[in-house]
């Protein structure tokens, strides 16, 4: 006779799950020698292609005078470079190197993992992995939403 196993504490299964992906990026930062805001910059220009300053700042949460030395730091370890757009030559854009040993590492952690999610992901329904996408997103949107609020220069103030 088998147990049915009580349904987990959602708040502390999104901690858990927040952390092992913390941990996760971390872990691959530190593979490239990078921290993991640093490493995941990267990967919202590897998405994102060439973009200002003010868009990484956007997109990654940080101030621009904090994405300045992120990408100061990037530039030094020969992952990224700035260079004018070539639509406004007045603005600077930040974008990639292309690096193969780079490639080449993170294809050696995303291809396995990779797998490993698409073996995890052929278990549920077409209706199972709806409510999964939809709970997904609505987490993300929340966040995205909590994150800009607690980072609004008032917000202290209204302690």
């Amino acid at each position: 006779m088998t147990q049915e196993v009580p349904a987990a504490d959602p708040t502390l299964l999104g901690r858990e799950f927040a952390t092992a992906m913390v941990n996760f990026h971390t872990a691959t930062g530190r593979l490239l020698g990078l921290s993991a805001v640093e490493r995941k910059c990267m990967d919202t220009l590897r998405t994102l292609g060439p973009v200002p300053a003010g868009t990484i700042a956007e997109h990654t949460g940080l101030t621009t005078g904090a994405v300045t030395g992120l990408v100061d730091r990037l530039e030094k370890a020969g992952y990224a470079k700035r260079t004018r757009d070539p639509k406004d030559r007045r603005r600077v854009v930040v974008e990639l190197i292309p690096n193969d040993r780079v490639d080449a590492l993170l294809a050696a952690v995303f291809v396995p993992f990779g797998s490993d999610m698409a073996e995890l992901s052929a278990k549920y329904s077409p209706a199972e992995l709806r409510a999964i996408n939809d709970w997904i997103q609505r987490t993300t949107d929340i966040l995205v939403a909590n994150t800009q609020r607690i980072s609004a220069p008032d917000f202290e103030h209204k302690l």
